[in-house]
């Protein structure tokens, strides 16, 4: 396997390149989009009672429970906002990783709901650590401002 000076592999249909080329930035918008809506919309609710998770975290160990209920709700809706914007996209998305990865634990451990209860939240967080990596992409404010975490 040879590999092209972006250390790809040679695409065994070249004249395809442009079309990829085109695609993976739109591709990263609509993933960042997708994903951060999501949070919004699974973050409303605990944005209208942000103290409302208080003794959810509390059983989790988070103490004391209304400050990180707060957190949780500030973090999952504010950090879904900056993600369809793509704005200091990459503390966004450690944000939301955190919660995720959390979430998981609590389905698949507290919960005892195993892979079933937790894979959503298994999936997102894929997702958002995604953009810890990689940042908001071409089609970020992070972009247009040239500046990145």
């Amino acid at each position: 396997m040879t590999l092209t000076t972006n250390n790809r592999p040679d695409l065994l249909v070249p004249a395809l390149a442009p079309i990829y080329n085109a695609a993976a930035p739109l591709a990263n918008l609509w993933l960042r989009v997708v994903c951060g809506a999501a949070l919004m919309v699974h973050g409303w609710p605990k944005i209208q009672n942000p103290t409302g998770a208080a003794d959810m975290v509390s059983g989790l160990g988070f103490a004391p429970g209304w400050l990180w209920s707060i957190l949780l709700s500030v973090t999952e809706f504010t950090g879904g906002l900056l993600l369809v914007l793509g704005l200091l996209t990459r503390l966004a998305a450690a944000g939301t990783t955190i919660i995720l990865l959390v979430a998981t634990y609590f389905h698949w451990i507290v919960l005892d709901q195993g892979y079933r209860g937790a894979e959503l939240a298994w999936l997102w967080s894929a997702l958002t650590l995604s953009f810890v990596a990689k940042g908001g992409g071409r089609f970020s404010v992070d972009h247009m401002l040239k500046k990145e975490l």
